[in-house]
């Protein structure tokens, strides 16, 4: 179980994910994460992901990703002011990245992107006939 759920922008791309307070167990997840997403992954290296914030009793939201009708990834404790934050980065870069948290001495969680290069790019599909 993770100690949340922590949101970081990295040149304007939301990166979201779970939070943990031991480095060994989110590089595990991590990598637990990265191997799940790659089964539902066509050749050619694309896989349809659904993208849903589910509300939970609580008033905060638990992110969870689909493909092909199943679930990828569930990360509940997504409060309303990230997930606002979390939708506009999202909707302006058409884009986010899946990855791990590791809380750090200082105030804010590290990425595991930008400290192991772990993690899975997810891109918002064009609309019809727009690229």
């Amino acid at each position: 179980m993770s100690d949340g759920i922590a949101l970081a922008l990295i040149n304007d791309v939301p990166v979201i994910g779970a939070r943990f307070s031991q480095r060994e167990r989110a590089l595990a997840e991590a990598k637990r994460l990265t191997e799940r997403v790659a089964l539902f992954v066509k050749p050619g290296g694309e896989a349809t992901v659904e993208v849903n914030f589910e509300p939970q009793n609580d008033g905060r939201y638990t992110l969870q990703l689909y493909s092909v009708g199943e679930m990828i990834v569930s990360i509940p404790g997504l409060d309303e002011l990230t997930l606002w934050r979390f939708k506009k980065a999202y909707s302006s870069k058409k884009m986010f990245i899946l990855t791990c948290f590791v809380n750090s001495t200082g105030k804010e969680a590290e990425s595991l992107v930008e400290t192991d290069g772990l993690g899975v790019v997810i891109y918002k599909p064009a609309a019809a006939g727009k690229a």
